[in-house]
């Protein structure tokens, strides 16, 4: 459960996409977690990007009664560039803490392939029953806090539905897996956030494991086989980018959702 939350909060809503920006533009958000409908975490992000890279900084962290059990929280930080409407990360770093546990995971990325990584403390079963994390595995991926971004062709196309048909090849060190996005709707604005209440894209998501899982596990083929994942995508005001405003997971104790209280964007700070 503290991988679930903090990876929803963390991962999947957490980043930024390419050149978006013809000036610099920041992205200020904040995030809520819920749990059939119960609070048990909070996230934040600031991404700044301009037409030729950008860089992010995201938390996330157990709230409520969840955090008097476990007093998990995180942080994460990448920078990047852009080319040919691709996000091209460089250097990504994830930490976590919790009562019983604390992990550093590096992960250095060069022209989309994922040269050198760590986890520490290194997994105590990385090698039972786990498919091999290869070169070709390792070939044309995103970091997890990139893979949050997505890129457009121009501002006006934002809202196109073809900007939910994507895959997102992503890699955390650990696993690499795909989350296949497709069209379902497009609506207003799940609620009424600070800082953004237009149209957003709903896009459904799939989870397709690539290496580094254990293929004994069932909660791999049940997050495979979860139907249930949607996330609801916000464009960045003045940039090409979108960023998830909402993600809802179906999970075997009810349904997480991770939905922005705040969604800012304005000129980047000097």
């Amino acid at each position: 459960m503290r991988r679930y939350a903090l990876s929803a909060a963390a991962l999947l809503l957490l980043a930024a996409s390419t050149p978006a920006a013809l000036a610099q533009t920041r992205l200020n958000a904040a995030y809520s977690v819920y749990l059939t409908g119960i609070p048990i975490g909070q996230g934040a992000i600031i991404v700044d990007l301009n037409e030729a890279g950008y860089a992010a900084a995201g938390s996330a962290k157990f709230t409520g009664l969840v955090r008097m059990i476990s007093k998990g929280e995180g942080t994460s930080t990448v920078r990047g560039s852009f080319a040919n409407n691709r996000v091209i990360s460089s250097l990504y770093s994830m930490q976590s803490h919790s009562v019983d546990r604390d992990e550093k995971v590096d992960i250095k990325v060069e022209n989309g392939f994922a040269k050198e990584f760590s986890v520490l403390p290194p997994p105590k079963d990385a090698d039972i029953n786990r498919v091999p994390i290869t070169s070709a595995a390792r070939t044309n991926v995103v970091d997890p806090l990139s893979a949050g971004l997505v890129l457009v062709a121009a501002p006006g196309d934002a809202m196109n539905p073809e900007s939910c048909n994507r895959t997102l090849p992503i890699f955390d060190a650990r696993f690499r897996y795909d989350v296949v996005l497709s069209y379902a709707r497009t609506e207003s604005a799940p609620k009424k956030v600070e800082g953004y209440n237009g149209p957003v894209l709903v896009c459904q998501a799939r989870y397709v494991p690539i290496a580094g899982h254990r293929t004994d596990r069932p909660q791999v083929r049940e997050l495979a086989n979860n139907r249930n994942l949607f996330v609801w995508l916000a464009p960045v005001a003045g940039t090409r980018a979108l960023v998830p405003i909402k993600v809802s997971i179906a999970t075997p104790i009810g349904t997480m959702v991770v939905e922005a209280t705040r969604f800012r964007t304005g000129p980047t700070p000097h």
